[in-house]
């Protein structure tokens, strides 16, 4: 049943009571609270809930990373030792013996069986295993013959054991991963920095031996400048004795050809001769102009034959002599280009062609030679058929009365004039095979004339190319890099480790809990000023039933909580100082916010008891849960959804933590001004809220006297 109020003008109080100061007002509950102990302690435990709240927290992690030596991980090492570079590796063994020399974690040196047991119970946190192929894939890289590889560290998890364990892990394996693999490509590009000095070296081997070959291509050059020119005048002999032979072999043609027809016609009337000798002598009578003819046709023919086999010898000398020096050149280049079979094997085989054929024109000289005195037999007997035929033909006509000595000199003449013939026919067959050989001669000198020639552009074009080659290995030698034990291990260094990040930290926090100070400051505070008005009253039920202003009954509800409000940012200040060693930058100004907060939040909580009810604590929770979200205590707000992204701009909370981050560890006092801001605008907001407030419930009703909720 709602009592109506008579309106103000109405009003004619019968007495006016002494008005209360606001301080006396809110200070009522207070001493009421501390009229017995119990109540007194109540009073003062409100001032330790922050610190309870924020300083349990900070130090059950104040500095987590800090004691990670701590933390159980199995350690597994099936690595087999490999060959890299003709040097054994094992790179499993060196990083499980640096792993428990560091003491980063509470390493245990386990077998596989062993390690995932105990991941699997939770007696370690995590099981890092270096595989069997760890030091072979590491090898890879600088064998020539195999894929490269890369090593692979294996780690097993289990998020039962703890998620954020993984996160932790996660990073302390990241680093030694690189450190494995910083290790691992030092060697290689310290192996590539000996590969340059090997380079450098065989470079300046390669261009002395350039160097050397121009000069041995320049000697080949002059040598075959010699060989052509001794190839031109052989060619010129050759010519002349294929010329001479040629003559010889038609002079011997025509006198085998001669030496056979007298021979033939003379065996022939002799052997006819020697059957009518004795019966048909008187007929010699009839024949002898025949006789004679024959007899003047085998004079000539042996006085041809004669002749030719007088200048026979000198012929076949002179040819000789002429082989025998172009043999001698060919033998002396050959001696002095020991070498010539391998560099040019087709000069080669043409000056071994050459020599043969010369060879040969010495062959058949020395055949000539050989047979010079059956030559000269055969010239005499020639001459002697020449006298004879002569002195036939001379006597052909008394032939008749010779008939009978005449006989044994037409047998004379008919062995005579065979052997003849047989001599010619052999002269004419073995000047014909001469004759054959010295074309080819010639040819084969023509061919080695022409070769040299060529040898000799060849190796012109060969000595500037080896100058030119020597020229460019002596300059490129100086381009090429060489780098000593010390040189080669920085540039190791660097080259494993191109990209190092400089890390610049402005106003650096010293540990995980100083980082997280803000957050659980700002969070405690509230949860106190929850606290503090679960204990205390959010307005006094006589102040409105007084005849004080709504105003001052609101500020007398609000001013207690911000007395306890301040001594709880007292007390957790100070033994975070004192029992965690937290520091600020800035404790004047920190102070100063910190009760610029307490005081805003107390008035907020304030607002939502007097607006609300008891309800008004669910609203002050729903509040601190909307403010745990979006204050970006933890992780940067950026990284939240949209919802609290958009929300925490227009909750305290967060403007807090950003002004004490910039109080504790440094920074820019803007975002403290515009904090302070915020903060001064919801403590007079909701000043003015709760005196509306207060000033509404001054009206009683049934449901404000019996309430549908109680808390």
């Amino acid at each position: 049943m709602r009592i109506p109020r008579r309106p103000r003008f109405l009003r004619r109080p019968l007495r006016r009571p002494r008005a209360l100061p606001a301080v006396r007002l809110g200070a009522l509950p207070v001493r009421s609270f501390l009229r017995h102990r119990l109540t007194a302690a109540a009073l003062a435990a409100l001032t330790v809930i922050p610190l309870l709240y924020s300083g349990l927290y900070l130090w059950s992690f104040w500095d987590p990373f800090g004691g990670m030596e701590n933390l159980p991980v199995a350690l597994v090492n099936e690595d087999e030792p490999a060959t890299a570079a003709g040097e054994e590796l094992h790179a499993g063994d060196d990083i499980a013996q640096e792993l428990l020399d560091r003491g980063d974690l509470d390493w245990h040196l386990v077998d596989a069986d062993e390690a995932d047991a105990g991941v699997e119970q939770g007696r370690y946190y995590v099981a890092l295993t270096i595989p069997a192929d760890f030091s072979a894939d590491l090898a890879t890289a600088a064998d020539d013959g195999a894929d490269p590889a890369p090593a692979t560290l294996r780690a097993h998890y289990d998020d039962a054991n703890g998620y954020i364990v993984r996160q932790l892990m996660g990073s302390a394996f990241a680093e030694i991963r690189d450190a494995a693999g910083a290790t691992a490509a030092r060697d290689y590009v310290d192996g590539m920095f000996v590969g340059f000095n090997e380079i450098h070296a065989s470079t300046a081997e390669a261009a002395d031996g350039a160097g050397e070959l121009a000069d041995g291509t320049a000697d080949a050059r002059d040598g075959a400048d010699r060989l052509d020119q001794g190839l031109g005048d052989a060619a010129t002999g050759s010519g002349d004795l294929h010329s001479g032979l040629g003559d010889l072999y038609e002079g011997s043609q025509t006198l085998a050809d001669g030496a056979t027809t007298a021979s033939d016609t003379v065996s022939e009337k002799t052997e006819a001769l020697d059957r009518l000798a004795d019966e048909w002598v008187p007929r010699l009578r009839e024949d002898a102009p025949d006789i004679e003819s024959g007899a003047r046709e085998a004079a000539d023919a042996a006085s041809a034959l004669s002749d030719a086999l007088d200048d026979l010898p000198d012929s076949a000398a002179d040819g000789a002599d002429r082989a025998e020096d172009v043999d001698g050149r060919l033998a002396d280049y050959l001696a002095a280009h020991p070498d010539l079979e391998r560099t040019d094997p087709e000069l080669y085989g043409l000056i071994t062609d050459m020599r043969g054929v010369t060879a040969q024109a010495a062959d058949l000289a020395g055949f000539v030679d050989d047979n010079r005195d059956r030559i000269a037999t055969i010239g005499d007997r020639a001459d002697t058929v020449a006298d004879l035929a002569a002195d036939v033909a001379d006597e052909a006509p008394d032939l008749a009365d010779d008939a009978a000595s005449a006989r044994d000199q037409v047998d004379a003449l008919d062995e005579g004039l065979a052997d003849l013939a047989e001599g010619a026919r052999d002269l004419r067959d073995g000047l014909e095979t001469a004759y054959g050989g010295s074309a080819d001669l010639d040819e084969g000198i023509g061919a080695l004339h022409s070769g040299a020639g060529d040898l000799g552009e060849g190796l012109a074009a060969l000595d500037d190319g080896s100058r030119d080659l020597s020229d460019g290995l002596a300059e490129g030698v100086e381009h090429i890099p060489t780098f000593d034990g010390a040189d080669r291990g920085d540039r190791a260094d660097v080259m494993s480790d191109p990209v190092r990040l400089d890390a610049a930290v402005a106003n650096e926090a010293p540990q995980y809990g100083t980082g997280f100070a803000p957050f659980f400051i700002a969070l405690s505070l509230w949860v106190g000023a929850m606290v503090t008005f679960m204990v205390l009253p959010a307005v006094q039920p006589r102040a409105l039933a007084s005849t004080a202003p709504s105003w001052r009954i609101a500020l007398a509800g609000w001013l207690p909580p911000l007395a306890v409000g301040a001594a709880q940012v007292a007390v957790a200040l100070t033994a975070l100082h004192l029992l965690l060693g937290l520091d600020a930058r800035r404790w004047a100004a920190l102070v100063g916010v910190l009760l610029l907060t307490a005081a805003a939040y107390t008035a907020i909580v304030q607002w939502t008891a007097v607006r609300f009810g008891p309800a008004g604590r669910i609203v002050a929770l729903v509040l601190l849960m909307l403010q745990l979200t979006s204050a970006g205590g933890t992780y940067p707000i950026e990284t939240s959804p949209a919802f609290f992204q958009a929300l925490a701009p227009y909750l305290p909370m967060s403007w807090v933590v950003a002004a004490v981050r910039h109080l504790i560890s440094g920074g820019s006092m803007d975002t403290v001004l515009t904090a302070c801001a915020v903060l001064a605008a919801y403590l007079a907001g909701s000043l003015l809220l709760t005196w509306r407030a207060v000033d509404r419930r001054r009206t009683w009703t049934m449901a404000a006297l019996h309430p549908a909720l109680k808390l």
